[in-house]
C-alpha cells in the first residue's frame, strides 16, 4: 500500500472491499509526507502519486458486481471510511451475541469520527498551501466547482489552484484535460465524478500525472461546499442519520439509500456468519 511506518492504519475487508481506518491526527500526518515528500522530484521519474478513496457503503455494494471497479478499488493506495455505515461494519463485524437490527439502532446513537469527502478537500488544501504547491479540481458542477474554487481561495490565499470546468468523465479520450493537469502541475488532484467514475479515472490515469503526489475522489464534496447541496445539521451528521437527509433533499434518491441502509447491512451480516462458520 506504500503507507509511511510511523502512520496507524488499520484495514477491515468489508465485503470484497478493505476500507483503511485511520484516526485524523493520523490522516493529516499521511498526506502531509504524501504531499511534502519527494519536493522537486523530475518529472521523468515516473513515480506515481497515491490514489486515495472516499470509502462509503454504496461502493462496497458496487464492488460486489463490478470487477472493473473492485480491482480499481483494490490498486487504491488507501480507502478511508467516508460512509458512517463502514464505522458499524467494522463493529459489528467484531462484536459477539449482538443481532443485526438491535446493532443497527444502537449505533445510532454513537458519535462516530470519520473522514468525509468534504473534510478531505480542506485538509488537502491546507496542505498544499503549507507545501506551496498546487491543486487541481476536476470534475463537478461546473457552478459547484466554480464556487468550491473560490472559497478555498478565500480561505488559503497563497493555495494555487485551478479547475478543469470539464464535468463529464471520459475513460477513453482524456487528452485535453491530461495536458491540462501536465501543465499545471498541481501536487493534488481532487477528482468529483462520482463512483465509479473518479476511481476509474483516477485509476487509469494517475500514472500519466507526473506531478501528482495524491489523488482523490470526492464524490458530490464540491457541491456541498459550494452550498447548492445543502449538509445536514451536525446533530444529525454526530448520529449517523446525514442519509435520511440526503432522502428528504432527494427523495429520488431512494434506491441508492436503499443500497447503503438496507443491502450493506444484510451483505454484513452474511459476511458475519462466514466469519464464525471459519
Amino acid at each position: 500500500m506504500g503507507i509511511e511506518r510511523d502512520v496507524k492504519v488499520e484495514s477491515v475487508k468489508i465485503g470484497s472491499v478493505a476500507g483503511d481506518f485511520l484516526e485524523h491526527e493520523e490522516w493529516l500526518k499521511l498526506i502531509d509526507g504524501w504531499v511534502g515528500g519527494n519536493r522537486g522530484r523530475p518529472h521523468t521519474t515516473g513515480i506515481r502519486g497515491k490514489h486515495i478513496v472516499t470509502l462509503n457503503p454504496e461502493m462496497v455494494m458496487r464492488a460486489e458486481t463490478d470487477g472493473e471497479f473492485r480491482r480499481a478499488l483494490e490498486r487504491a493506495d488507501l480507502r478511508i471510511p467516508d460512509g458512517a455505515g463502514l464505522i458499524w461494519a467494522r463493529w459489528y463485524l467484531r462484536s459477539e451475541g449482538w443481532l443485526l437490527a438491535p446493532s443497527l439502532l444502537i449505533f445510532l446513537g454513537q458519535r462516530v469520527r470519520r473522514i468525509t469527502g468534504v473534510e478531505a478537500v480542506f485538509d488537502l488544501a491546507e496542505t498544499c498551501q503549507r507545501h506551496q504547491t498546487g491543486m487541481y479540481l476536476l470534475g463537478g458542477k461546473p457552478e459547484a466547482v466554480k464556487k468550491t474554487r473560490r472559497l478555498l481561495e478565500l480561505k488559503y490565499p497563497n493555495l494555487r489552484i485551478k479547475n478543469s470546468g470539464a464535468h463529464t468523465a471520459d475513460l477513453s479520450g482524456a487528452r485535453d484535460i491530461l495536458d491540462d493537469i501536465i501543465k499545471f502541475k498541481p501536487a493534488v488532484l481532487l477528482a468529483a465524478y462520482g463512483a465509479p467514475l473518479q476511481s476509474l479515472w483516477i485509476d487509469k490515469y494517475l500514472s500519466e500525472l507526473p506531478s501528482v503526489k495524491a489523488a482523490v475522489g470526492v464524490g458530490g464534496a464540491f457541491e456541498i461546499i459550494g452550498e447548492f447541496l445543502p449538509r445536514a445539521p451536525k446533530w444529525m451528521r454526530s448520529i449517523n442519520m446525514e442519509w435520511l437527509w440526503r432522502l428528504g433533499l432527494e427523495p429520488k434518491r431512494w434506491p441508492r439509500i436503499k443500497t447503503a441502509v438496507i443491502d450493506f447491512p444484510l451483505l454484513v451480516q452474511m459476511q458475519k456468519k462466514r466469519n464464525l462458520k471459519e
